[in-house]
């Protein structure tokens, strides 16, 4: 009773906790939930209609793809959000400019890349670089509604994006099961997301500053600008090479069984993502958020939850989503939880580097991150094939989280 009588109710604090968590990222994690249920139901259809060869195939191409466009752009919207630190002026215009700039260069990187491996590149895929280019104009999106806080169109945008995605692949894929559609369908979607993007920002532009010059926004991004895309340089291999990898170490098949595996576990990546721009305007507000509550409360029992679905419903699941011939992919699916999960719980690290000015020191926990791939997994890919790249990825980000941790202490500490 004195405990009642002094206010003091532990055993309420938790559901407060997440509580209040749940009703600031309610349009967040639906959005992601939806983007996730639709993205395994695509998989069962794709990866039915053109079995495990071709399905690797694609996961190879999309890989050269991703790491000529994302080299350059990926998480710019983090730039839009430390340069509305730095000025008031309207720079929206100039931003836009920029990834149209940006993606200009990385889709004639990706033309040379497919030249130098393949020797040519096939007709359905022009479309598709010519339409990623302006699909950078999303991480302007991205990085001013998260600096807006407004999530709810935040992640509309995100859903909506992916029902068209989804709609546009199944269609296709429907009309002619073959890898020119999956990517004819894809450069619908992006030409859409495009659209959608150009008049929100321009709808949503409040910002009645001084228009600020292409030069001088340069200028302004310049240093932050060199920070991220090292950041992001250093660990794109591994996000996106490494279903090439294992292509080039051992076969298409062996791609495709390790591409439904990580399919089936970016659910929980789908978290991170969802979580992401509320952690972003959390940090941006409060110099001392409690990252232990966030774990201790919702990330760790959210985690022991999603490790033991896996364990006992990922045979289930893959037999369901992708079918009997992709049943090789319960063991990958299973070391890649690991690592994923490990990720999910400390997720929140790059976030308060960025924002503190230490994203050097994520950067530094990414070169761990990448030179533990690339010494694994040639190592472990011969004799285990799928599995080792599994075990590769699931190493590297463990050790990387784990310097992310202890550079997160070691600051902590210095401030008090």
């Amino acid at each position: 009773m004195a405990c009642k009588r002094s206010g003091v109710q532990i055993p309420s604090a938790p559901r407060k906790i997440m509580k209040t968590f749940l009703l600031e990222t309610r349009e967040l994690l639906l959005s992601q939930w939806v983007i996730a249920i639709l993205a395994i139901i695509q998989v069962r259809i794709v990866a039915g209609n053109l079995g495990p060869e071709i399905y690797g195939n694609i996961g190879v191409y999309l890989g050269f793809v991703g790491i000529s466009f994302r080299l350059l752009s990926s998480r710019n919207s983090d730039l839009i959000l430390m340069n509305y630190k730095s000025t008031t002026k309207n720079f929206l215009r100039s931003s836009l400019l920029l990834e149209l700039t940006l993606g200009s260069f990385s889709v004639m990187f990706v033309f040379g890349i497919f030249y130098f491996y393949y020797g040519f590149i096939p007709q359905y895929l022009f479309l598709y670089f010519f339409t990623r280019v302006f699909l950078n104009f999303l991480e302007v999106f991205k990085g001013v509604f998260t600096h807006n806080g407004n999530m709810k169109i935040y992640s509309y945008v995100e859903s909506l994006s992916s029902i068209i995605r989804f709609t546009l692949i199944v269609l296709f894929i429907s009309v002619n099961p073959s890898i020119s559609s999956y990517f004819y369908a894809l450069s619908f979607y992006q030409i859409f997301v495009t659209a959608l993007v150009l008049i929100l920002l321009f709808t949503n532009n409040n910002n009645k500053g001084l228009r600020m010059n292409f030069k001088d926004y340069l200028n302004l991004s310049k240093d932050s600008f060199l920070k991220i895309r090292t950041d992001q340089a250093v660990g794109l291999i591994p996000i996106h090479l490494d279903v090439v990898v294992i292509g080039y170490f051992s076969n298409y098949y062996s791609a495709g069984v390790y591409r439904i595996a990580k399919k089936l576990v970016e659910p929980v990546n789908s978290l991170v993502v969802a979580f992401s721009p509320w952690m972003l305007n959390q940090i941006d507000r409060k110099n001392n958020y409690s990252f232990r509550d966030l774990t201790l409360k919702i990330l760790i029992p959210s985690s022991i939850l999603i490790s033991l679905a896996y364990l006992f419903v990922g045979k289930k699941l893959i037999d369901i989503i992708a079918g009997q011939e992709f049943a090789d992919s319960y063991m990958p699916m299973l070391i890649l939880v690991v690592g994923y999960i490990a990720y999910y719980l400390t997720f929140w690290t790059r976030h308060y580097l960025l924002l503190n000015g230490l994203i050097l020191k994520h950067t530094k926990g990414r070169v761990v991150n990448l030179l533990v791939f690339l010494i694994a997994s040639p190592l472990l890919i011969p004799s285990y094939g799928f599995n080792g790249i599994a075990m590769s990825i699931s190493l590297s980000i463990i050790l990387q989280k784990l310097y992310e941790i202890n550079a997160y202490y070691k600051n902590k500490n210095i401030k008090k």
